[in-house]
């Protein structure tokens, strides 16, 4: 069977015994039901072309990801930030994530439970800082939340967000730089949690001691079901 006979009405056959002989005999589908036919195949064309332009960043991470690992060894190398005029440094905010190749300017002051907000912060390839969080340096006792994806997301948002895809990929000690207002701020990993997606406590989560860095990104990777945190100290 070739690739275009999938898309090729078959006719219908029955077995048939005449004066004991046996044979098939052919009818040819009728129009309502090649109508039914030909939509179906080109309502699953459509559907597979769909998924492949929604996950299509996703699977060039993974895979750009995957062919770093396997061409060079890990090392860790602090990122030197371009230099920039002084009176631009105060606008200067972003997060590298040397392990997954991950980088990304950050909004603050972002409400997490404000769709219209934050979803326009999100579709211009920002990660959004929860206005109820911290700014780096805050020192202990204090925490910076940072999201890419939420609840209430579009599929379309799999093609406009994915610098946080391959979070699940960072292990304890591994480590995120922040640059804020030409200052440098270095992260350790030392936690990862997966909670439900209505787990909304952790937007406030701190610890008396450390000052803490989390992440949040939709969890299993591509999909928007649960929600992956993972947790740095600032080093």
């Amino acid at each position: 069977m070739s690739f275009k006979d999938f898309f090729r009405v078959t006719p219908k056959t029955r077995k048939v015994k005449l004066k004991k002989k046996k044979g098939v005999l052919f009818s040819n589908p009728g129009i309502i039901k090649k109508i039914i036919f030909y939509a179906g195949n080109w309502l699953l064309i459509i559907a597979l072309g769909y998924a492949i332009y929604l996950y299509y960043p996703l699977g060039g991470a993974i895979i750009r990801y995957k062919l770093a690992t396997r061409e060079t060894p890990t090392v860790l190398v602090v990122p030197t930030p371009t230099p920039i005029p002084v009176s631009e440094q105060k606008e200067e905010y972003n997060v590298t994530i040397p392990k997954i190749l991950a980088y990304a300017n950050i909004a603050e002051n972002i409400d997490p439970f404000n769709r219209e907000e934050y979803l326009k912060v999100l579709a211009g390839r920002l990660v959004a800082q929860s206005k109820d969080s911290s700014v780096p340096g805050s020192g202990a006792g204090k925490t910076t939340y940072l999201f890419a994806h939420s609840t209430a997301e579009s599929l379309n948002m799999l093609r406009v967000n994915s610098v946080f895809y391959l979070l699940g990929e960072l292990n304890n000690g591994d480590v995120i730089f922040i640059v804020k207002n030409g200052i440098n701020y270095t992260y350790k990993v030392y936690k990862q949690l997966v909670v439900n997606a209505d787990q909304i406590e952790y937007l406030k989560y701190t610890e008396p001691n450390k000052e803490i860095l989390i992440l949040q990104t939709c969890w299993p990777i591509g999909t928007n079901w649960k929600r992956l945190l993972v947790f740095a100290e600032r080093v």
